[in-house]
């Protein structure tokens, strides 16, 4: 048997391995020095044309909210210093409409005469599929050229390939997006199509993205309309959008129209179910010419079938495109179809609250479906409205009822089709937001021991998101009339800090600050005993009080250790909600204002987190340009080079995040914002821990609640990995620790479960579990296979009635995965001499985590044949 053998990746069905060796013994499937998104490509624009096309039937209403959440007047991008709007100048939206009774049709001219009075720098140009009802009545100056009475697939063609100004040098579009009427983006569609065209002119060696799925993100794990989990894809990697933004807006545009955001890339045909969707109507984009290929082969084969209509229906066109993919074999998926891009946070939703066609027997979602959390942003209960039938929703039309985008922003969910049905309530939006009290909204906790390097940058990418807010767009400010973040606490500890890293903070805080005076700044160093502190603390509070935003400083010393400094910055913390960040990371725009916002509609949850980006300065790595750092521009000192070594991705469903953190920290430490109040409850970060205080404070907190930790699915922080960071020189340490954490969590678990203590519970057990790549004999192998079932058992035992279905079918999941991990290490490290413990048949064998395994996962023979060959090959 060869060592190269890769029996992990012959493992198709895994959630993804529990180690990290295991992850080095496979080789990537993308290239690891891969280059970040093109600043340019010889085949587009920096700035393309684009053809957005909508496809709405008997739905008016549903069309107005996607419409409304594209933020296509020019008021919304009034106000980013007059950034490069030939970027949306340059999009053309074509809306194909189809409406079965009289009421539709009045419904779709009213939207129709809004948008041709509103200044907009798109105007949509509609198309109306078939014979219009009652057209005499309505100003059709939009049907031209004899557009009356024309079939779906005329209508297709013409909103293709139409050059709609007389004057447009763009004859040919780049790129094509596609929406159905359910469709809600999560923000604007300029910043939609940024993601999608920087990701879909990514190219490296013979690999090319093919699609960009706007609808799917990484917290994605569920398929609403097939019922089932939608595993991640194993191979995905983080790319940074910042060089193709960068050309996109001029030099004068601010941090937050960036956004700084990037894109997951990975290979289509490794992955499956939501993530295996190739040709996508609800937010799909493409290349123009791809989709043009797609339409020859799919008329071709209706010429070839005289009685196929491919092109008769969105639906019956959306079936036919994946066909016609799998089709283009030669021509199109070994050049595009390689890999799919996704966005790194939520862009867009699928209200999957009713049905009007009858080509897809699509199940209608209800409300709550897909919500992870039960947040305080229930459905109207004073709302009569029936979702389910389209008639009625034409009376929010008539009313002007709009959906409420912000609390879908604050709402996470696990499926892209979502039955939550929000509606904008005028009367108390001010006191969801911007409600000012004594306190700070937030409290930034940062323990310093040393970074003089990276501080600086570390700090003013936590200031400047209260920048950020005095640079919101005239829409925003029209849904949210106060900031979230008006004021700020940052509690920095001296933690044996002697390079002068504070010093530096305080400076880079002035210096940003100094151009935005109506940001009140005080610094209250405690650490020198000042006379008069605390009144003139007060006097401070008292001038923050009249002032718009106000951001505190307050130095404090600890006793040695990241605990006691975190402990001791805890107690001058003055808000609730409390932040965690270090000195040598960088927050990412919008964190915040995001998690701030989640955490004030979710009163259960009491510690939130995001994923991270990690990335390296060490001098032996391969380097890229430091401008892919948020905030980069706003502080010279924050060094030239970096390189991105993977991401930590979140696990949004927080019963499987809870099941998950029994194996391994999930949780980045300087991602998450806690609530004070909970983690007081618990005793604190425990100070005999040096290195891995934040695991430890997690399992205790999971303990007493599985639901207690959720992470959100977007990028919060880049945290960086350099030679004098604790993980790096601490490293054996804190594998010691987290271990003995573990295994403390794990026998309480078990004892809670069997009211008895379980004595066969050994640190080896659990470590060949949480690392079976270094396990030593087949007996450990087996015994780990044990030991995971017990865990299981005890785990769905002891929160039956906490974990919801999905989450009941992810732990079962995730647990196959790893009883399959546990066989194939077993074949691989000892099969070669114990040949008789292995076979085919499940009924047969000694080895018993191969017997488990062929139990629990019968449909994976394929695997488990595969691994045999192999072994009888090499033996």
């Amino acid at each position: 048997m060869t060592e190269n053998t890769d029996f992990i990746g012959l493992i198709s069905s895994f959630l993804g391995p529990t180690s990290d060796n295991v992850v080095s013994e496979s080789p990537a499937l993308l290239p690891s020095d891969a280059p970040s998104i093109l600043k340019n490509d010889d085949e587009f624009d920096v700035i393309p044309s684009t053809r957005v096309v909508i496809f709405s039937k008997d739905r008016p209403w549903q069309l107005q909210q996607l419409l409304r959440s594209m933020k296509l007047t020019i008021g919304h991008y009034a106000s980013s210093d007059d950034h490069d709007a030939s970027f949306v100048q340059r999009v053309k939206i074509f809306i194909i409409c189809r409406a079965t009774t009289l009421d539709f049709v009045e419904g779709y001219e009213q939207i129709k005469q809004t948008y041709d009075q509103v200044d907009t720098h798109i105007k949509p140009r509609f198309l109306y599929e078939g014979e219009w009802m009652c057209r005499d009545n309505f100003d059709h100056a939009s049907v031209t050229e004899d557009l009356e009475n024309k079939s779906f697939s005329f209508l297709l063609d013409y909103a293709l390939n139409k050059n709609t100004d007389a004057d447009d040098a763009y004859h040919t579009p780049s790129f094509v997006m596609f929406l159905t009427d359910d469709c809600v983006l999560l923000d604007s569609l300029e910043v939609v199509l940024v993601h999608a065209v920087g990701s879909l002119q990514y190219e490296h060696e013979d690999r090319r993205v093919f699609n960009f799925l706007t609808r799917l993100h990484p917290g994605i794990s569920r398929c609403q309309t097939r019922d089932c989990i939608s595993p991640s894809p194993r191979d995905w990697q983080y790319h940074s959008l910042v060089p193709y933004l960068n050309n996109v807006f001029t030099v004068d545009a601010h941090e937050s129209v960036k956004k700084h955001d990037g894109v997951y890339i990975y290979k289509t045909k490794s992955s499956s179910i939501e993530f295996n969707y190739p040709f996508d109507l609800s937010g799909g984009v493409y290349r123009f010419e791809d989709v043009q290929m797609i339409l020859k082969q799919i008329r071709t084969e209706d010429k070839e079938c005289s009685n196929q209509n491919g092109l008769s229906h969105p639906n019956t066109f959306e079936l036919r495109g994946h066909q016609a993919v799998l089709a283009c074999d030669d021509d199109l998926v070994s050049a595009r179809k390689t890999l799919s891009a996704i966005p790194s946070r939520p862009l867009m939703l699928i209200l999957a609250v009713n049905r009007v066609q009858n080509v897809c027997n699509a199940p209608i979602a209800g409300s709550g479906e897909g919500r992870v959390t039960n947040s305080t942003t229930a459905a109207d209960e004073n709302d009569t409205t029936d979702p389910t039938d389209p008639s009625a929703l034409l009376k929010l039309l008539q009313n002007g009822r709009n959906l409420d985008l912000e609390r879908y922003l604050s709402t996470p969910y696990n499926s892209t089709h979502i039955g939550d049905l929000f509606l904008r309530d005028q009367s108390n939006v001010s006191q969801k937001f911007g409600m000012q009290t004594p306190s700070p909204d937030v409290s930034v906790l940062i323990p310093v021991h040393s970074g003089v390097d990276f501080a600086s940058h570390s700090i003013a990418s936590i200031i400047l998101q209260c920048v950020d807010e005095l640079h919101q767009t005239l829409d925003e400010k029209k849904i949210r009339p106060q900031p979230i973040l008006s004021s700020m606490q940052i509690v920095i500890v001296d933690d044996r800090c002697i390079d002068g890293s504070i010093d530096v903070m305080i400076q880079s805080c002035k210096n940003v600050l100094a151009s935005h005076p109506s940001i009140v700044l005080t610094v209250l160093d405690h650490r020198f005993g000042q006379t008069a502190l605390e009144q003139e603390h007060q006097q401070q509070l008292q001038n923050h009080m009249q002032s718009t935003f106000s951001i505190d400083i307050d130095v404090v010393s600890s006793g040695p250790g990241v605990a006691s400094a975190l402990n001791t910055g805890l107690e001058h913390c003055r808000s609730n909600l409390v932040a965690r960040m270090d000195a040598d990371d960088v927050s990412a725009p919008g964190r915040l204002i995001s998690q701030l916002t989640f955490m004030r509609v979710n009163p259960s949850v009491n510690v939130v987190g995001a994923s991270a980006v990690i990335f390296s300065t060490k001098d032996d790595q391969i380097k890229s340009d430091c401008s892919i750092l948020p905030y980069r521009s706003d502080v010279p000192r924050s060094g030239n080079q970096c390189h991105i070594v993977r991401t930590s991705l979140s696990v949004l469903d927080p019963g499987f995040m809870s099941w998950t953190m029994l194996f391994t920290c999930t949780l980045t430490h300087p991602t998450v914002m806690f609530r004070k109040s909970a983690i007081e409850r618990i005793g604190g970060y425990d100070e005999s821990i040096n290195c891995a205080e934040d695991y430890d404070l997690w399992l205790r907190l999971l303990g007493e609640d599985c639901r207690s930790i959720l992470c959100l699915p977007f990028v919060g922080v880049w945290h960086r990995k350099h030679n004098h960071s604790n993980s790096v020189t601490n490293s054996l340490e804190q594998k010691k620790e987290a271990n003995k954490a573990c295994h403390r969590a794990i026998e309480k678990l078990i004892s809670s479960a069997n009211d008895e203590n379980d004595r066969s519970l050994e640190n080896e057990h659990i470590s060949t579990l949480k690392d079976p790549a270094n396990a030593t004999t087949l007996d450990s192998i087996n015994n780990a296979a044990r030991l995971l079932l017990k865990i299981e058992s005890s785990f769905l035992h002891k929160n039956a009635l906490r974990l919801t279905e999905h989450e009941v079918k992810l732990i079962h999941y995730d647990c196959d995965a790893r009883i399959g991990e546990l066989a194939t290490i077993a074949v691989s490290k000892f099969g070669k001499d114990n040949i008789d413990h292995f076979k085919f048949n499940s009924s047969e064998g000694p080895c018993y985590a191969w017997r488990l395994w062929s139990d629990r996962c019968p449909d994976e023979q394929f695997q488990r044949l595969s691994l045999l060959c192999h072994l009888t090959t090499y033996s």
